[in-house]
């Protein structure tokens, strides 16, 4: 009788156990991953993204989270402060150099074999963005020619004011031109050009319209010299040029009180013929606006002088370094690698993917021809940050001593007319900048001008590691 009981509590504790492994392999085993993602525009591919990514691999959850734009600095300083950072999570306000120094972003290594970096286009790889000391913990995504100004044109303006396509501006005078050309035939009703007053944006078209006249600086730093840069002949004729669109009924009366997505909507609606945006504009027009009859081509410069943009800044995928489900980020980056490029970035459209030669369908018509745009006028420039990891504190420090934000600040203050005398402010904050930056380099011992210098330049050409290695 004893052994009957023993043998049933036997059974029993059998059965029990077999059901707890059968509940397991339903719910148990099943892992979560958490991503967060802080771009939306790439919100509804992503989202397709994982849902394929669950079907191929059932036992893996993906907890998606797109962090609104409005909160992002705060979601990320939260995280990083408490160490709550997501398993994976898009790069954020907090740099790189910052993770790893706090050990919250994983070692890539073991993916971005330098074979493998081969393959992505040049300026992906660089120090505080994508690598730290030349150790990749970036996943990249988007391409480091993302950022690229272009000029879109609105077909049904062209058309209703009798200016074909080979009529386009490639200069500023021809823009002039054909801009006091549409004001006139349409009675003071469409202009030549739509603008916008954030100073960011201003500050974008400035500086590499300015590469057309002094490239030796290609935002804020001469690299032949080693010294801050605001005051450059450039950077005064493109203001200047700003200024003689608006005064001549060439820039839409209203563009000094809208932002970019008002002027983009403005531009859609007609009331402008022509748009100088950024690569994502082209979605933003058929997303937001649903304006299909536009075209883009490069935009003008001063007497069609070649410029360029900065290659230097790739957004992707960090790995917490603390995550509990390695195998399974890896799983899922394993399978990024074969889809993200094609089934996220490339049907999003709003930029060229990280990796070079992806294959794919056009997200629309007008796709190809901003993403050769890109390609292009995208050269990488010289960085600091290349020649010693000190210099990444050091600008940190430098950029938050200084009393303004860009020099788009003065090219729309000075728009609106609240700076009268645009030289005599140039060089006030030049003079700022410089003095703050000296005074820096004397209190920084382990950082020198000469950091700064690269006589081995040639502006309008791309800087190379062999360029680099050539300094040394």
């Amino acid at each position: 009788m004893k052994k009957m009981s023993l043998i049933l509590s036997i059974i029993i504790l059998l059965a029990v156990v077999a059901g707890a492994c059968s509940s397991g392999d339903e719910n148990g085993n099943t892992v979560t991953l958490k991503v967060w993602n802080r771009y939306p525009e790439l919100n509804s591919t992503f989202q397709t993204f994982v849902e394929d990514f669950e079907k191929e691999n059932p036992e893996i959850k993906i907890d998606l989270q797109n962090i609104p734009v409005s909160s992002q600095a705060a979601q990320y300083q939260t995280a990083v402060s408490e160490k709550s950072l997501p398993d994976i999570f898009t790069t954020s306000t907090v740099t790189l150099r910052e993770l790893v120094d706090m050990d919250m972003a994983k070692d890539l290594s073991e993916f971005f074999t330098e074979e493998v970096r081969d393959e992505y286009y040049p300026g992906t790889w660089y120090e505080n963005g994508t690598t730290i000391d030349n150790v990749p913990y970036v996943f990249p995504l988007f391409s480091p020619n993302h950022g690229v100004n272009m000029m879109f044109y609105n077909k049904d303006v062209l058309e209703e004011n009798n200016i074909s396509e080979s009529e386009i501006p490639q200069t500023w005078e021809e823009l002039i031109e054909i801009g006091k050309e549409i004001y006139k035939s349409s009675g003071g009703q469409t202009y030549g050009l739509m603008w916008y007053n954030a100073d960011w944006a201003n500050a974008g078209v400035i500086n590499y319209q300015s590469t057309a006249i002094f490239p030796e600086t290609p935002e804020d730093i001469n690299y032949k010299e080693g010294t801050p840069d605001y005051n450059n002949i450039g950077k005064l004729e493109s203001i200047e040029y700003l200024k003689t669109l608006q005064t001549e009924n060439i820039m839409h009366p209203t563009s000094l009180e809208i932002d970019p997505p008002q002027a983009e909507a403005n531009f859609a609606a007609g009331k402008a013929a022509f748009y100088i945006g950024g690569n994502w504009t082209g979605t933003n027009l058929l997303e937001t606006s649903q304006f299909e009859n536009w075209g883009v081509v490069n935009m003008p410069t001063k007497d069609g002088q070649p410029w360029y943009h900065s290659a230097n800044g790739t957004n992707g995928l960090v790995v917490n370094n603390e995550t509990e489900h390695w195998e399974e980020v890896k799983v899922f980056l394993n399978y990024a690698f074969d889809h993200i490029y094609g089934d996220v970035i490339l049907k999003a459209g709003s930029t060229q993917p990280a990796k070079m030669d992806v294959e794919g369908k056009a997200p629309f018509p007008q796709y190809k021809e901003i993403t050769d745009l890109m390609t292009e006028q995208a050269i990488t420039v010289p960085d600091p940050t290349e020649r010693s990891l000190e210099t990444i504190d050091f600008k940190r420090e430098y950029t938050s001593q200084l009393s303004f934000s860009d020099i788009g600040e003065i090219a729309v203050g000075y728009l609106t007319g609240e700076v009268k005398d645009l030289e005599s402010e140039l060089n006030k904050i030049n003079t700022e900048a410089n003095e703050t930056f000296d005074k820096l380099l004397e209190e920084t011992p382990d950082v020198t001008r000469e950091l700064y210098q690269f006589p081995n330049w040639e502006p309008l050409t791309p800087y190379t590691k062999e360029d680099y290695e050539d300094l040394e």
